[in-house]
């Protein structure tokens, strides 16, 4: 392998992460939008003289649930994740970053957790239907497992990353206006 392929490589596995992360930018919107329609129908439908329609709340649930799961793999390569930046504004830059791939290990084996789990309630739940809709709940969780893989191999490539290429700085400067001026 020469020096010319590894860059071309590293443009392919790019473009696949930024198509993976529009699709799953996408279930989330479209979960979002899903979730405010039937919200706001509920709403309506309350005040106005139209026949209630027992499937929104259903619906809007499972909307929550796919939007929720959609988007925890975008947040771990964002670094929209819950993390502690102070940490990342120690001095030593080989803590920092034993800490952010400690860290990453950490959120990929809690997605790896959760892909167990949602794969055995894909496999366990098809017999059983949703009360209203009367679809499969295996059919609920698939989403559930596409997000939960997606956030532990985002977190597992995070993790290498950072362990070859160093620590993911953090920009203190920017929040210390905000402490200074309260």
């Amino acid at each position: 392998m020469t020096q010319h392929q590894q860059p071309h490589r590293t443009g392919v596995l790019r473009r696949i992460v930024r198509v993976i992360t529009g699709i799953e930018l996408a279930i989330g919107a479209i979960a979002v939008m899903v979730i405010l329609v039937l919200v706001f129908y509920q709403a309506l439908q309350r005040y106005l003289p139209v026949e209630s329609i027992a499937w929104t709340g259903e619906l809007a649930r499972f909307a929550l649930l796919w939007a929720t799961f959609a988007a925890m793999g975008i947040l771990v390569t964002s670094h929209g994740h819950i993390a502690l930046e102070l940490v990342d504004s120690l001095r030593n830059p080989m803590t920092v970053r034993i800490i952010q791939v400690f860290s990453l290990i950490v959120v990929a084996a809690t997605g790896f957790g959760l892909s167990m789990e949602a794969w055995a309630l894909i496999e366990t739940q098809g017999i059983v239907k949703s009360p209203v809709l009367r679809v499969p709940m295996s059919w609920v969780y698939i989403p559930v497992l596409i997000g939960t893989v997606s956030t532990t191999i985002r977190a597992l490539f995070a993790a290498a990353d950072i362990a070859m290429h160093g620590p993911v700085a953090a920009d203190v400067e920017e929040d210390q206006p905000e402490v200074a001026g309260l």
